[in-house]
């Protein structure tokens, strides 16, 4: 009965055949993608952002950075040169605030600073 089947039938496709080309034309379709992703669209003189401000980490910087090519990622086509330079200042006031709210060391049995606790 099994010769009968596999002569009425074309060749069957295994699940590791299928799954093999599954994965061959994932990759070939993927892999200029990710090249062109690479590859930045923005250019060098919009991603440079100046000098470091004084009072931040190399780290703090690198987070300002990073966030600034992300907003340029998703808005760059819409921003003008003015608006680059308003997120510029922006990110960097932002993360001076940020550097002194993490500098506050905070135990895990201290009371949340979320609630309003009001002495009478």
């Amino acid at each position: 009965m099994d010769d009968h089947l596999s002569q009425n039938q074309s060749p069957s496709l295994s699940r590791r055949r299928f799954g093999k080309s599954v994965l061959a034309t994932t990759a070939a379709t993927l892999l200029p993608t990710a090249a062109v992703a690479k590859t930045s669209t923005v250019p060098a003189s919009e991603q440079h952002l100046g000098l470091k401000p004084e009072g931040l980490s190399a780290a703090d910087w690198d987070d300002v950075h990073a966030k600034y090519l992300n907003l340029l990622r998703v808005y760059g086509k819409r921003l003008s040169s003015e608006d680059r330079h308003r997120l510029i200042r922006i990110l960097t006031a932002n993360q001076h605030m940020l550097v002194s709210v993490r500098s506050f060391e905070v135990q895990n049995g201290d009371p949340s600073a979320c609630t309003l606790r009001l002495r009478i």
